[in-house]
């Protein structure tokens, strides 16, 4: 009965902790905008995709992506997986993030922190330094320019700094991990069973 009780509670267990070690499928957006793997956003137009990493311009090797732990002078790249793209003018734009949904006509000028006009990058990568003097949340975008003329905006969402949303994995881990020692002890540690009224006579 006790192993029954808890192996479902194990189960869950288990699941919440690979969802946290695994990457998240996606860094922002409601679609396959940007996906994160091995601490590398890929920024995705259509099956083309923009690698955009993050590194400390300090000097330290460790590199970044969804998640920047620190606050201060930031190194970013960008390299251009789809050689026709590097015919095509890039712009990039980063925001601090209002936490509240943007919509098309939303005026980003008040929110921009970052904004580096259309141009073609021959080479297939760029870089760019930025100094955060802040922890908080923040939005990239990239839009291309299509051959037509056409423009196409997608976008990756980060964090600088260890922000409130940092801790919820730790602290879900931690309710479960409370959930599932109180399950044990009810089921290792049953009521004793008071006796009916009928046994009690019978008894007697």
């Amino acid at each position: 009965m006790i192993v029954r009780s808890v192996r479902p509670c194990l189960l869950a267990l288990a699941l919440l902790f690979a969802s946290f070690a695994a990457p998240p499928a996606r860094a922002g957006g409601d679609g396959p905008e940007a996906m994160v793997m091995d601490n590398m956003c890929m920024v995705m137009f259509g099956y083309d995709m923009i690698h955009v990493t993050a590194y400390e311009a300090e000097g330290a090797r460790e590199q970044y992506c969804d998640h920047i732990p620190f606050v201060g002078r930031v190194i970013f790249t960008f390299d251009i997986a789809n050689p026709d793209f590097r015919d095509l003018p890039l712009e990039l734009r980063i925001i601090r993030d209002p936490l509240t949904p943007i919509s098309a006509n939303t005026d980003l000028e008040p929110l921009t922190i970052v904004h580096l006009p259309a141009k073609l990058y021959k080479t297939g990568t760029f870089n760019f330094e930025h100094r955060f003097t802040e922890k908080g949340h923040f939005i990239g975008y990239v839009t291309l320019t299509r051959a037509n003329g056409e423009k196409e905006t997608q976008q990756f969402k980060f964090m600088v700094g260890q922000t409130l949303w940092s801790f919820v994995p730790q602290a879900l881990g931690a309710v479960l991990i409370a959930l599932m020692v109180g399950a044990y002890w009810r089921h290792s540690h049953p009521k004793p069973k008071t006796a009916e009224p009928a046994d009690a006579l019978k008894s007697s």
